[in-house]
């Protein structure tokens, strides 16, 4: 009886320093973190972006003008968080073309999976010229 306790108790110590040597070798909440840190940022700027985009579609500006306007005023916006210049420029730009074509595709005759792509490459385009 008091083998299979002793054994009992190893075995329960040696999973506990097992799990715990795990977790502090990996340290998964650093990462969990940056990566939410950088989710939010992206949703943040894209929200920010089409804002101005459809605002300027409404205004009257072509889908180009628009286009620079809102990367110009949209860096202008951001220029001063140091996170915005490490995003990634293909997940922001996803991002953002989900959204604009959600809410003002239709002005600038752009819809569904297809609209989605042609815009995320043309905004790409965009901002590496910009």
């Amino acid at each position: 009886m008091i083998d299979n306790l002793k054994k009992l108790n190893f075995a329960i110590l040696s999973c506990t320093f097992f799990l715990f040597t795990i977790l502090f070798i990996f340290q998964t909440d650093v990462l969990y973190a940056s990566e939410n840190d950088q989710s939010i940022l992206i949703k943040k700027v894209s929200k920010s972006y089409t804002q101005k985009f459809c605002n300027a579609i409404g205004f009257g500006l072509s889908k180009e003008s628009a286009m620079k306007f809102s990367i110009n005023e949209t860096k202008q916006t951001f220029k001063k968080r140091k996170e915005f210049n490490n995003l990634k420029k293909e997940l922001l730009a996803e991002e953002i073309a989900i959204s604009v074509i959600e809410k003002c595709g239709y002005p600038i005759s752009l819809s569904g999976e297809e609209g989605i792509i042609e815009f995320k490459d043309y905004y790409l385009s965009k901002d590496k010229a910009s």
